[in-house]
Protein backbone atom coordinates (compact mmCIF):
# COMPACT_ATOMS: atom_id res chain seq x y z
CA UNK A 1 0.00 0.00 0.00
CA UNK A 2 1.41 3.39 -0.97
CA UNK A 3 1.08 6.33 1.39
CA UNK A 4 0.76 9.98 0.40
CA UNK A 5 0.62 13.09 2.58
CA UNK A 6 -0.97 16.42 1.70
CA UNK A 7 1.45 19.35 1.99
CA UNK A 8 -1.48 21.68 2.73
CA UNK A 9 -3.44 19.94 5.50
CA UNK A 10 -1.17 16.97 6.41
CA UNK A 11 -3.89 14.43 5.53
CA UNK A 12 -2.47 10.89 5.15
CA UNK A 13 -3.88 8.90 2.25
CA UNK A 14 -3.38 5.13 1.89
CA UNK A 15 -3.59 4.13 -1.76
CA UNK A 16 -4.16 0.50 -2.68
CA UNK A 17 -2.25 -1.02 -5.60
CA UNK A 18 -4.04 -0.43 -8.89
CA UNK A 19 -5.80 2.73 -7.68
CA UNK A 20 -4.98 6.05 -9.29
CA UNK A 21 -3.60 8.93 -7.28
CA UNK A 22 -6.22 11.69 -7.08
CA UNK A 23 -5.23 15.11 -8.37
CA UNK A 24 -6.77 16.78 -5.29
CA UNK A 25 -6.47 16.02 -1.60
CA UNK A 26 -9.65 14.17 -0.56
CA UNK A 27 -9.78 16.17 2.69
CA UNK A 28 -8.98 19.81 1.78
CA UNK A 29 -9.54 19.60 -2.02
CA UNK A 30 -6.28 21.44 -2.79
CA UNK A 31 -4.76 20.51 -6.18
CA UNK A 32 -1.28 19.02 -6.54
CA UNK A 33 -0.38 18.73 -2.86
CA UNK A 34 -0.09 14.94 -2.44
CA UNK A 35 3.49 13.72 -2.01
CA UNK A 36 4.65 10.14 -1.44
CA UNK A 37 5.60 9.32 2.16
CA UNK A 38 9.03 7.72 2.47
CA UNK A 39 9.53 4.66 4.63
CA UNK A 40 12.05 4.68 7.46
CA UNK A 41 14.42 2.58 5.36
CA UNK A 42 14.16 4.98 2.42
CA UNK A 43 15.04 7.90 4.72
CA UNK A 44 18.03 6.01 6.18
CA UNK A 45 19.28 5.12 2.68
CA UNK A 46 18.91 8.74 1.54
CA UNK A 47 20.89 10.08 4.52
CA UNK A 48 23.57 7.40 4.06
CA UNK A 49 24.00 8.29 0.38
CA UNK A 50 24.26 12.01 1.18
CA UNK A 51 26.79 11.30 3.94
CA UNK A 52 28.96 9.08 1.72
CA UNK A 53 28.82 11.63 -1.09
CA UNK A 54 29.93 14.41 1.29
CA UNK A 55 32.86 12.30 2.56
CA UNK A 56 34.34 11.84 -0.92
Amino acid sequence: MAKYRCRNCNYLLDLRPGKRLPTKCPYCSKDGTLDPVKSAQELIDEVASIKSRDEE
